[in-house]
């Protein structure tokens, strides 16, 4: 009979063992912890009062250092152009000081019958000498330097002899006696003087040092605008010389000398004018 009794115990002691776990097993359930429902009374703006501000003081301090210095940058390059200018003014001041200069020396140096010729004071010997200097030079571009020389000495003597013959047949046939032009041309007492050797030696010796303090100049680079406009007159001769010869280049210039006085001043003065501004 005792029996029983135990088994009943022990079937109780395992009841109360099993709904124990069952009871640990329900507690340890984390959804107890965590709530279901979000509170209605929950403020955001709570959460966003916490957040960090993003603005950061060193990145701005470096912000603005950099645009300090880009406006320095700017106020650098832009006196760095004033000056620029200024420079090339008074260098540009100098260089038509010079032409100026160089142009009244080469009008002191050309002789008056000369300037007569070029501007046509004298309409048939400016057309002798032009038509002459013309022919001279398109012989020389279509023939031989000798060919050339050759066949102009030949015509002068030519046209000398035929003029004496005429002279010679009026004289005798007709009797009319004229003045030999060739005689007042170059008279029988042709010869060059002490006087007139040392001054032409003397014009050399003078624009032939001119000339080598003006090239010595140029070539060192003593005046910055002189050395560069010298520059581009060699280049442009150059770039000329690859489409023609010097023969064709004396032809034109001879045309243009002959034809209308070139301002090139105005144009350099116009140049300069649009490049300073």
């Amino acid at each position: 009979m005792a029996l029983p009794q135990s088994n009943e115990i022990d079937s109780t002691t395992d009841w109360n063992k099993s709904s124990y776990n069952e009871s640990q097993i329900i507690s340890n359930d984390p959804s107890d912890e965590i709530p279901t429902t979000i509170p209605t009374n929950y403020n955001y703006n709570s959460v966003s009062s916490t957040t960090p501000n993003t603005s950061n003081p060193v990145v701005d301090s470096v912000i603005n250092q950099g645009k300090t210095e880009l406006k320095k940058g700017q106020q650098q390059t832009e006196d760095i152009i004033t000056k620029s200018k200024k420079v090339l003014k008074q260098h540009w001041d100098q260089t038509r000081t010079s032409l100026y200069q160089a142009q009244k020396k080469v009008s002191e140096m050309v002789p008056k019958p000369a300037t007569d010729l070029i501007y046509w004071q004298n309409p048939i010997k400016s057309g002798i000498v032009f038509g002459v200097s013309l022919s001279v030079i398109i012989t020389f571009m279509f023939l031989s330097a000798l060919a050339a020389v050759s066949f102009w000495l030949l015509a002068i003597l030519v046209v000398v002899g035929l003029y004496k013959l005429y002279n010679y047949v009026m004289a005798t046939f007709v009797g009319r006696v004229q003045d030999d032009i060739f005689d007042s041309i170059f008279p029988p007492d042709v010869n060059i003087s002490e006087r007139q050797a040392q001054a032409l030696a003397n014009a050399i010796r003078a624009n032939g040092t001119s000339l080598l303090k003006h090239a010595r100049n140029l070539f060192l680079w003593n005046n910055l605008t002189n050395s560069i406009l010298f520059g581009l007159v060699l280049f442009l001769f150059f770039y000329i010389g690859l489409s023609m010869n010097a023969l064709t280049f004396a032809l034109v210039g001879l045309v243009f000398l002959f034809t209308g006085k070139i301002q090139l001043n105005l144009a350099l003065s116009l140049l300069f004018h649009y490049l300073l501004l």
